[in-house]
């Protein structure tokens, strides 16, 4: 695992789709500014300095399937949330697939993107960077709930590493637990939620 330190980039994911070929499992790029972050469908992701913003890359090995890799998003917020908790105790929920949630306000996002057998795992989280008025009521960042600032690398590696673990765990038969973890942490239950499949249209109280 190599750490690929920028003080500026367009996107930390775009940079690691275009250099590929010389990153392996885990290696991480860490920009301090991005000036073109992308959030998930297409959406414009807003960076200011003292954001943690990083791709970590997870590559396809042979003999899995597709489908083990559905579960990235899910592994990498959940690792978030185990680093936050070893470097600030709270209580973090996760929005599934992709968002981080304190007091109710988002914390960070994630966005898995993949390149031939290449898995990008974008990850934004609010560290030490002041949240804009216009969206202090929908966003917060870790050091409002400290008061100190933190460690940025600290902070991505600890993720990284944790990513590991649950990973290792998943390839491993461990699913279970990790999803009884997630359910622990469901921002959305009991929440009503929309959800569209191509045709189908389907309404209800989130649970599990």
């Amino acid at each position: 695992m190599a750490l690929y330190q920028f003080d500026i980039l367009d996107s930390t994911n775009e940079y690691m789709k275009e250099h590929r070929e010389k990153f392996q499992d885990y290696d991480i790029v860490l920009a301090k500014n991005q000036t073109a972050g992308k959030g998930r469908r297409g959406n414009i992701w807003i960076s200011t300095e003292g954001m943690a913003l990083f791709t970590f890359l997870v590559k396809k090995h042979e003999g899995e399937e597709d489908i083990d890799y559905m579960k990235l998003p899910l592994l990498a917020g959940l690792a978030a949330i185990r680093a936050f908790q070893k470097i600030k105790k709270a209580e973090y929920q996760f929005k599934w697939t992709n968002d981080i949630y304190l007091q109710g306000k988002k914390l960070g996002g994630i966005l898995v993107e993949r390149r031939e057998n290449n898995f990008l795992i974008g990850i934004g989280l609010n560290i030490n960077n002041q949240i804009p008025l216009e969206i202090k009521n929908r966003a917060i960042s870790l050091q409002e709930l400290g008061k100190q600032e933190y460690s940025i690398t600290e902070i991505v590696l600890e993720v990284v590493e944790q990513f590991k673990i649950l990973w290792k765990e998943y390839t491993n038969g461990n699913w279970k637990e990790s999803l009884t973890e997630i359910n622990r942490i469901n921002y959305l239950h009991g929440k009503r939620v929309a959800l569209r499949a191509g045709n189908i249209f389907v309404e209800g109280i989130a649970q599990k």
